[in-house]
């Protein structure tokens, strides 16, 4: 009895500290719950917030209530940018590129010589990491990397930097499996319990909680784990930008030429995507066979022998997959290069667009364009058909793994009956088979896109760069007073070790402070002498050393899109004594007065609302800004008046200008001021012919002689014509030779003077802006756009997609029904032989609809793909169109990259992510559609469930939605930034290598980044809110049948409750993909949104209008009579062109003079219709330009362009892309220009293929 008492004592003491350890535990959980007040930092009003998630309480992380504000808020009103979240310091841009860089280090090491600058430990501050520049590999060009290194390094490289966090994904993963694959081990359970009455009903219920709670942490899980991946991919994607980036700045020029900017953007834009898509779906390469080995294992425990058919038929598939993948390779590799072609061609388009209008080119360049299209859908129809095969091969082997396995169970032995809980415990293991072996396909593509991009992206990183060292920088010291030498120097353009030579023997010397002209004729070597002492050629031998800092005013100005002040300030601080000498010297006192908002005045893309004589003084005061030692202008006076250039020798170049006792090297054609300078060099084919002052020069050499002839014999004779015309004041009647030599001009200086844009005289509102904030759509995606994709797709193509998804939901609930009705029959009592024929039949009925649902799904899958092919090329063709057909005033108000944009990341959308989330939204739908239908036939008491269930579904998903789509649509604006500015990076390259400001654009550039990258995150975490609450409803579902068939077990089946349990446990991924999918289709078909805004551009007058063609030989004689002709740029703009009255006669000659801004340059373009006038008419030969068509007008009369483009492509092309004209014609026009000879020299002659913007000219 005492024995009795101690064991109860201290059974009762064992209990109270169980408890109080329960109790303490649980307090202690509660505790952790509540997180401690997080203390703000005081920020700046309009800086963004942090990411709550910091420091946000454990079970707020878990539920991801800290988003619910931004979703509530994006649902109230449309979200901006500033309602995202500051991306976390550990996400930035310029520590995850930093982070790759020292990985690419180690590697390199270890592979092959790389010499760096800056080898510091990694563990530096932020401050020392965003000087990254240097940190790029630096390639020894005499020891190149081999071949297959290229290929390898990069992906190494961008895994081995993120690898723990790639771990930690891994292992959440793990779990995850293991909790899935609990599932239907618990179903099992709970089966047996509908086949023993004597089971009491707390054990049923018990089960379906246990069911229930292990879906509940599986759903934690499978949420940290996306979340954890998606951060991986944000960093991939930041981490390549960075490095195209900063691999950009330092490209060498031959590389240049090798890689265009549209495959750069492509890099950054498609390449960049392709490793960020892949990140969820890395793991699948080992959890994926992980999951099939295990359900291989517990479907042996459940079908004995009977799964051998199964394995080897998924054994069979791996080498039919591995065949597939490859094609999928080579077309993905073939694509991309294609895509390239057309991405690089239309950048080429929108940089030359006006001179597309002026010559009426359009119709040449649609057709080179869609040529390239329709190869790239070539391509994609293929790759569609290929995967197409994939992922039927993989929907369909569940279910011919799960057809063999029954029927040899069951032919087998008669002993082996099929009964509800090994049926339906299979059917829910072939079911979680479905999920690696349908996610394999996807992870075989992404793999295989990775691949291809991962080569595109080594061979871009691993390409030459300018040699560091081909310039040395010495002090004033050891410079012996010698601001620049050159000493036994030749140079080239080319990385080739036969490649020409540009610079032969060169020798100079330039004593500080002295100011020294090069003259030659044109080719002859003059501006290549400044590229060399930027390093920007190749040094092939020779020494060249600098003494002091350098500015740099290019032949071509470089304006960047932002105010007038910053671009002279270029990124230095403000000295407003300094500034206002500029302005002074640089002779832009008068312009500022005219802009509207003076100095603060937006410059468009490419300096396009200032002259070419303003563009050239704001980068000749951008040079004087920064104050350097050493000037380098390359002939800045070519583009501005002679008062004017006067004004700027004087005040700026001379002896008594700003830059007086500074090193000046200037490039000139002119004469005017060679007298003035204190040494003159004489180039000639790429060598130092003579130098010295100016007046023992002219007599001694030929060469000077000539040049300063030729200018002066030029000058004299367009003074002659200037004086006769006003002495006569009549029309000079010219023979038809004159003409063909002397074509109508308009001269150089006007043109470049007086490029008056809409901004200078903008109306008050819109003073300081010409280049307008790209629009954001808001609220939901209008049916319109739905429509306008389904018209695209075709008619025809959605009714058989409608018809082949009815079959397909049809059949796959007849085949789960049946095999209900199939496994209730083994509990009845028969003869063995009506047994027998029983099975063969119902097994014969369950194949044919098991084989009959694969057929429909691959049919479905086709068709869908092939309507996707047909809408992508329509959609493709009216964006070109509407774009090309758009007036210059669009052109002129949007950035080239915006565009861009629209036709690289857009247009692969609609290819790629908007078929692929049809597809997937469309076998998801299948599921749920038959889920629903299950659960009500099971018992309609479900009906009761579901509605509620239903409407807090659709509550959710709406909210979300509303965040969701206006997230994607910041996305795709705040892309275009980044875009924008590589594209205006690159065309200012020399410029911002020369004044050694790289740190500051890659910085821009991150920023950029980082903006975008927030609303990608914020897009992200606004996922998984929905993930977590769509699959919490799909658990209460679980739950709700579960224990409505344990209190109905009387009243159902043991296969009834199968089916319903089975199928409810597939309605957590099915409806939480559903929604996924869903909301994936909305914010890709922005895409579709933001292509039929460009389509619907208000466009110019038509090309052609038939009825008012004119006579082929229009016009014959050339008279041209404009009456009181007025014209503004835009709307609310005030007149350019007041009430003009001219009248031309035939054959006259017409010199148009003015002013900046006086609008000389307006009526040109009036003459072209470049701008439509306002009031008043242009008659050419008695027909008046506004009734005829524009290409009719713009082919028939000519222009001689102010800036020359050349586009990519043959010498004929460039001259002739209409293929109107024969070789001899070609050559003719040639002879007259003055460059027969060297096209003659050229490879191929009229078929030599000039590179982008004509660099190998």
């Amino acid at each position: 009895n005492f024995q009795q008492q101690t064991k109860s004592a201290k059974l009762w003491t064992e209990s109270a500290r169980i408890w109080l350890h329960f109790i303490v535990a649980l307090g202690s959980f509660i505790a952790n719950c509540f997180a401690e007040k997080y203390t703000t930092i005081e920020t700046v009003s309009d800086e963004r917030p942090i990411v709550p998630e910091l420091y946000v309480s454990f079970p707020s992380q878990i539920f991801c209530t800290w988003v619910t504000p931004l979703i509530l808020r994006g649902y109230k009103k449309p979200l901006t940018e500033n309602d995202c979240w500051q991306l976390p310091i550990s996400e930035r841009t310029v520590i995850v590129a930093h982070q790759v860089q020292n990985c690419m280090k180690r590697m390199n090491r270890r592979t092959t010589s790389i010499s760096y600058k800056n080898t510091s430990a990694t563990n530096q501050t932020e401050d020392e990491n965003r000087n990254s520049l240097n940190d790029l590999p630096m390639i020894d060009i005499e020891k190149p990397l081999l071949k297959h290194q290229k290929k390898t390094i990069f992906w190494h490289a961008l895994f081995g930097a993120f690898i723990d966090k790639i771990i930690a994904g891994g292992l959440i993963k793990f779990v995850h499996d293991l909790f899935q694959l609990t599932g239907p081990l618990i179903l099992k359970l709970f089966l047996n319990f509908f086949t023993d009455p004597t089971k009491p009903k707390w054990l049923g219920i018990f089960y379906g909680i246990l069911l229930s709670a292990i879906v509940f942490c599986q759903v934690i899980f499978l949420r940290a784990y996306f979340h954890c991946q998606f951060l991986v991919g944000l960093r991939f994607r930041s981490a390549i930008t960075g490095l195209v980036y900063r691999k950009s700045l330092k490209l060498s020029n031959s590389s240049k030429h090798e890689t265009t900017t549209g495959e750069m953007i492509n890099l950054m834009a498609i390449d960049a995507s392709h490793f960020g898509d892949i990140t969820t779906q890395l793991h699948m390469l080992w959890s994926g066979p992980f999951q099939i080995i295990v359900i291989l294992f517990v479907l042996y425990q459940q079908m004995q022998l009977a799964i051998i058919p199964g394995v080897a038929l998924l054994l069979l598939m791996i080498p039919i997959n591995l065949f597939l993948q490859r094609i999928q390779k080579k077309l993905t590799s073939k694509q991309m290069t294609v895509k390239d072609e057309r991405i690089k061609m239309m950048n080429e388009i929108l940089n030359g667009i006006r001179v597309l209008k002026l010559y009426a080119w359009e119709m040449a360049f649609i057709r080179s364009i869609t040529r390239i299209r329709e190869k790239e859908l070539g391509y994609i129809r293929q790759k569609a058909i290929i995967g197409a095969i994939s992922n039927i091969l993989w929907t369909f082997t569940p279910i011919l793994v799960g057809i063999t396995t029954f029927a040899t169970y069951v032919l087998l032995s008669d002993s082996n009956i099929l009964t509800a809980d090994k049926a339906f415990v299979s059917l829910a293991l072939f079911n979680l088979l479905r999920g690696p072996l349908v996610s394999f396909p996807n992870m075989i593509n992404s793999i295989v896109d990775a691949r291809v991009s991962s080569n595109r992206i080594g061979k871009f990183l691993n390409n030459d760069e300018i040699d560091k060292y081909a310039v040395d920088r010495v002090s004033n010291e050891l410079s012996h007073g010698n601001s620049v030498n050159i000493e036994n120097g030749s140079f080239r353009w080319s990385n080739l070790v036969d490649g020409p030579l540009v610079l032969k023997n060169i020798n100079l010397q330039i004593h500080q402070g002295l100011l020294v002209a090069l003259v030659g004729m044109v080719g002859s070597g003059k501006s290549s002498i400044l590229a060399a002492l930027l390093g920007e050629m190749i040094k092939v031998n020779g020494r060249v050393s600098i003494s002091g800092k350098i500015a740099y005013v290019p032949q071509t100005a470089w304006i960047m899109n932002t105010t007038l002040k910053e671009n002279i300030l270029f990124g230095r601080d403000f000295d407003k004594k300094l500034y206002d000498q500029v302005i002074e010297a640089c002779a832009l006192e008068q312009d500022l007065v005219m802009l509207p908002a003076k100095d603060q005045t937006e410059i468009g893309e490419k300096g396009i609302n200032l002259s070419g004589g303003q563009r050239q003084r704001v980068s000749l005061a951008r040079a004087l800004y920064s104050n350097a030692d050493i000037y380098l202008l390359d002939d800045p006076l070519s583009a501005v008046d002679a008062h004017v250039g006067a004004h700027i020798f004087k005040h700026v170049i001379g002896s008594k200008g700003l830059l007086n006792g500074k090193t000046r090297i200037l490039v000139t054609h002119g004469v005017s001021h060679l007298h003035k300078c204190d040494d003159i060099i004489i180039i000639s084919q790429g060598e130092i012919v003579d130098h010295g002052l100016y007046n023992d020069l002219i007599q001694r050499s030929k060469i000077l002689r000539e040049f300063v002839h030729s200018v002066a014999l030029s000058e004299k004779e367009q003074y002659h014509h200037e004086i006769n015309d006003i002495e006569r004041r009549q029309s000079i009647s010219t023979p038809p030779t004159e003409l063909v030599s002397n074509p109508l001009e308009i001269t150089k200086n006007d043109v470049q003077q007086t490029k008056l844009q809409p901004i200078t005289v903008e109306i008050e509102e819109e003073k300081k802006k010409l280049i307008q904030k790209e629009t954001v759509q808001t609220g939901s995606v209008k049916l319109r756009i739905f429509s306008i994709y389904i018209r695209a797709c075709k008619s025809s193509m959605i009714t058989l997609l409608t018809i082949f998804f009815c079959l397909t939901t049809f059949v796959t609930l007849c085949t789960n029904i049946w095999l209900s009705k199939w496994t209730d029959k083994s509990t009845k009592n028969d003869t063995s032989s009506s047994l027998s024929n029983s099975r063969i039949r119902d097994m014969n009925i369950y194949s044919a609809l098991g084989l009959t649902q694969g057929f429909l799904a691959f049919v479905m899958h086709f068709v869908l793909k092939l309507a996707a092919y047909i809408a992508g090329r329509k959609l493709h063709w009216i964006i070109l169109i509407g774009v090309l057909h758009s007036p210059m005033s669009f052109f002129d108000t949007t950035p080239v990259g915006r565009i861009i944009n629209r036709f690289a990341k857009d247009i692969d959308s609609i290819d790629t992510a908007l078929p692929n989330a049809f597809s997937q939204a469309l076998t998801t739908l299948i599921t749920v559609v038959a889920t629903l239908i299950i659960l009500i036939y099971g018992s309609w008491i479900a009906i009761f469930e579901l509605i509620p269930l239903t409407i807090l579904f659709a509550y959710v998903q709406r909210i979300y939605i509303s965040s969701s789509r206006q997230l994607r649509r910041l996305d795709s604006v705040t892309r275009s930034s980044i875009y924008a500015n590589f594209g205006e990076t690159i065309q200012g390259l020399s410029s911002i290598r020369a004044y050694h400001v790289q740190q500051r654009f890659i910085d821009m550039s991150d920023n950029f980044m980082d903006r975008n990258q927030s609303c990608n995150f914020a897009s992200s975490v606004a996922n998984r809110w929905l993930g977590v609450r769509l699959e919490m409803i799909s658990n209460l579902i679980i739950l709700f049948t579960a224990i409505t068939s344990v209190f109905l077990r009387d009243h159902l089946t043991a296969g009834t409750v199968g089916l319903m349990i089975t199928y409810a446990l597939q309605i957590t991924n099915s409806l939480n993909l559903l929604v996924r999918t869903s909301s994936e289709i909305e914010t890709n078909i922005v895409s579709v949104e933001r292509i039929n805004e460009y389509a619907e551009l208000n466009p110019e007058a038509p090309w052609e209008i038939p009825a008012k063609k004119p006579s082929p030989h229009w016009p014959t004689n050339g008279s041209i009579q404009i009456n009181e002709l007025s014209m503004r740029y835009r709307e609310n703009l005030q007149l350019v062109l007041k009430d003009v009255t001219v009248n031309v006669e035939d054959g006259e000659k017409i010199g148009i003079i003015g002013r900046t801004g006086s609008g000389k340059t307006s009526l040109c373009s009036a003459l072209f219709r470049i701008i439509e006038p306002t009031t008043g008419t242009i008659i050419i030969d008695n027909i008046n330009i506004r009734f005829i068509g524009l290409h009719d007008l713009r082919s028939k009369i000519t222009i001689i362009p102010q800036d020359a483009v050349i586009f990519a492509g043959t010498v004929r092309f460039n001259i002739d892309p209409l293929g109107n004209y024969s070789d001899a014609e070609i050559w003719n026009v040639l002879e007259l220009v003055h460059i027969k000879e060297r096209v003659i020299l050229m490879e191929n002659g009229l078929s030599y293929l000039l590179a982008e913007g004509g660099q190998n000219m």
